[in-house]
């Protein structure tokens, strides 16, 4: 009998995106036991749409030589992004993530890791919506106010490096190894190896751009 509430109780936590935050272990058992998909998504889905408005009416390129006719486009351009590009993201990294899970003999389902990378997503929505705000108080078109370029200026591939040395980008990493081991049960030694690997990746395909 015991068992049966403490299973039910279980059953009855949900996972929360600001729990991710704060209690990154916890709410990744409970993503493990309940992956929620739709509300966490469509919430991520809100706050990147306001964070790409934010952003992209803020550079030089989206305020610059535009019509102020066409401004209404620049805006229904940056929802449709904030629409397109979590779910792309999420699905993707489910993909690459599922195919190691494989080779790990990894149980998890694609369902588990995709919520996981909803929920992951909160990161990257956050630091754009702060990244946004900054541009708006100082004027500047930068969107890397929480990243070491704001301390150490620098041009081409060292930018990118540097660029990538942000706040939520380090707080996405250590989540994100966090969420393998809790999520997919995979070793503390393969989640802080994929997760890292993913992050050294994303700044060396960044150098190639500045490149």
């Amino acid at each position: 009998m015991e068992e049966r509430l403490e299973a039910n109780e279980i059953e009855k936590k949900s996972p929360s995106l600001w729990g991710i935050l704060w209690s990154p272990s916890e709410h990744f058992a409970r993503i493990k036991e309940k992956p929620k998909i739709w509300g966490p998504l469509l919430m991520i889905i809100l706050v990147f749409s306001i964070g790409m408005i934010i952003v992209t009416t803020n550079t030089e390129s989206g305020n610059e030589g535009l019509p102020e006719e066409l401004a209404p486009f620049l805006v229904i351009g940056s929802i449709i992004a904030g629409v397109i590009v979590p779910i792309v993201t999420a699905f993707i990294g489910t993909l690459v993530y599922l195919l190691i899970a494989r080779l790990a003999r990894s149980n998890v389902s694609f369902r588990q890791l995709f919520s996981m990378n909803v929920y992951l997503l909160i990161l990257t929505a956050l630091g754009m919506i702060v990244n946004g705000i900054g541009m708006v108080i100082t004027g500047s078109s930068t969107t890397t106010f929480t990243s070491l370029t704001t301390l150490i200026p620098a041009d081409g591939a060292l930018k990118a490096v540097f660029d990538n040395i942000e706040v939520f980008s380090i707080w996405s990493v250590i989540l994100s190894a966090i969420g393998l081991q809790k999520v997919a049960s995979f070793s503390k030694e393969l989640a802080w190896g994929v997760s890292i690997g993913f992050y050294m990746l994303s700044i060396f395909f960044s150098m190639i751009g500045w490149a």
